[in-house]
């Protein structure tokens, strides 16, 4: 068994207590008890908070606040949505998203990065777009601007997270200003920024609400908002085509309202003022001079109707500003197109203000259901190249062949693949047509040959089979290609 200590039963005495080694004085001084007294005057959470606290914590902001600046992100996109192109319009609203949304509160760092990468995706996709006017190169500009200077992704331009200078940030400062003169974007941009931060009342980041309310704006614009069931995508779409599907049933809708108010307020108001004034009007005749009767003069004016006449004259604009931006909404399906073409033949509106633009995007609309691409055929030249060298192919003689016969084929396919080669495609079709005939003469084989040809043929289907694994990508990276532009690999050139 082992032995078991006895308790000795000596008294424990305590370690000393350590002595505070730390003299903390209070001077009574005027900065002092300034600061005493107006930390005194503060509410109590905001006097014991922490600095964290003070930083992020600005309360919620006032719904006028909200409002204000949803208006004026509202505002923005409608100018936008008339002045930028198509696709830098597309662009801009995904900027607007995800730039605001990083330039709000967020609670990790994880969050953080997100919104951040999402931005420089957001940016990306700008930087992709060619710049059709001058508002798409001014709205870019913009963005290199607030991008070079280190101001918030939101801007405005000159707002810095950092205090360094850069090379030139003067002269970018001026930069940033001019756009103004030439485009109203990006002047709407750096106001609808510059309020977001002020009623924020921070430096750091735009409080939640303010920060939603930019953020919605846009995401309602990319018709990417929360839709109810029958707003979701319906047979016959194509599910890109969902925004554009959202944002024509809105503008439809939106026309049919203010239709339906401005014949109702004609028909109710216009026509019966308009009755009772030439009813008196009618007792005099046509060139009676009532400057000499004011009895008369004063009877007219008690059934005058001239505002009557303004109101609805402005119902009228609003009818046809209606009208123009559901013309210049691209038609989710040929449906919406039949529409179109049905009020602007039942309305004459061959006179509207933006009757050019109307039909061209009618036209871009059917050229895509058609599966011609948006856009007009711009590489006639090129598409004519390659089916020179499609036709030079499958027409040649197997031989043999004379001298003469054999440079006269290659100085034809020369001049051919020179065409090819020296021009620069705009469109699908165009760029599909150069990577075949690169794809024919960078394998060399006698199956990769008929990739300008008839890609149907055994020969070529069972030489691609037995090729290596970048042949088949960059074959397959070709047949996507062609089935995103609706290009018949088998037709083309023929």
């Amino acid at each position: 068994m082992a032995t078991q200590f006895k308790h000795t039963g000596f008294a424990y005495t305590p370690a000393p207590a350590p002595r505070p080694n730390i003299r903390v004085a209070f001077i009574a001084g005027e900065a002092t008890t300034a600061v005493h007294n107006a930390m005194a005057k503060l509410p109590a959470d905001t006097r014991d908070s922490t600095l964290e606290d003070l930083v992020w914590d600005q309360g919620v902001a006032a719904s006028s606040d909200v409002e204000l600046i949803q208006s004026i992100a509202c505002s923005l996109i409608d100018t936008a949505r008339n002045l930028l192109s198509p696709a830098m319009y597309t662009a801009f609203l995904r900027w607007g998203e995800t730039a605001s949304h990083a330039c709000a509160f967020y609670t990790s760092d994880d969050d953080g990065e997100e919104r951040c990468a999402a931005t420089a995706e957001a940016l990306s996709l700008v930087s992709d777009v060619d710049a059709e006017n001058v508002h798409d190169l001014l709205f870019t500009m913009l963005l290199a601007c607030i991008e070079t200077i280190d101001a918030p992704s939101f801007g405005p331009f000159d707002r810095k997270y950092g205090e360094f200078d850069v090379n030139g940030g003067d002269l970018l400062a001026g930069l940033s200003r001019d756009l103004r003169n030439f485009s109203p974007i990006p002047d709407m941009v750096n106001e609808l920024s510059a309020r977001a931060w002020d009623v924020s009342k921070s430096r750091l980041a735009l409080s939640i609400e303010i920060g939603h309310a930019i953020t919605s704006a846009f995401s309602f614009a990319r018709g990417e908002d929360d839709a109810g069931p029958s707003e979701l995508v319906m047979d016959g779409y194509d599910r890109f085509m969902r925004g554009p599907l959202i944002q024509w049933r809105r503008a439809y809708d939106s026309y049919r309202e203010i239709k339906a108010q401005a014949e109702g307020y004609y028909k109710d108001v216009v026509l019966p003022a308009d009755a009772r004034f030439r009813a008196v009007r009618d007792k005099w005749p046509s060139s009676y001079d009532f400057t000499n009767d004011a009895a008369a003069q004063a009877e007219c004016n008690e059934v005058d109707y001239t505002d009557i006449e303004g109101h609805c004259d402005g119902l009228w604009d609003q009818l046809h500003d209606a009208k123009v931006r559901l013309y210049l909404i691209p038609a989710p399906s040929a449906a919406e197109l039949a529409i179109k073409l049905k009020l602007f033949s039942e309305n004459r509106d061959s006179d509207l203000t933006r009757s050019r633009e109307v039909i061209e995007q009618m036209m871009f609309d059917a050229r895509r259901f058609g599966r011609h691409g948006a856009h007009l055929q711009t590489d006639q030249a090129l598409l004519a190249a390659f089916t020179t060298r499609r036709h030079e192919f499958e027409a040649a003689d197997k031989g043999p062949w004379t001298a003469e016969q054999e440079d006269a084929y290659f100085s034809r396919v020369d001049a051919a693949e020179t065409v090819l080669l020296d021009t620069r495609a705009t469109t699908l079709e165009g760029a599909i047509a150069k990577l075949r005939v690169a794809f024919m003469n960078q394998d060399g084989s006698d199956w990769s040959d008929l990739a300008i040809s008839n890609t149907a043929d055994p020969k070529f289907i069972e030489g691609l089979r037995m090729s290596g694994m970048y042949e088949r990508m960059a074959w397959g990276a070709i047949e996507d290609l062609a089935r995103i532009a609706g290009v018949s690999l088998a037709e083309q050139g023929a």
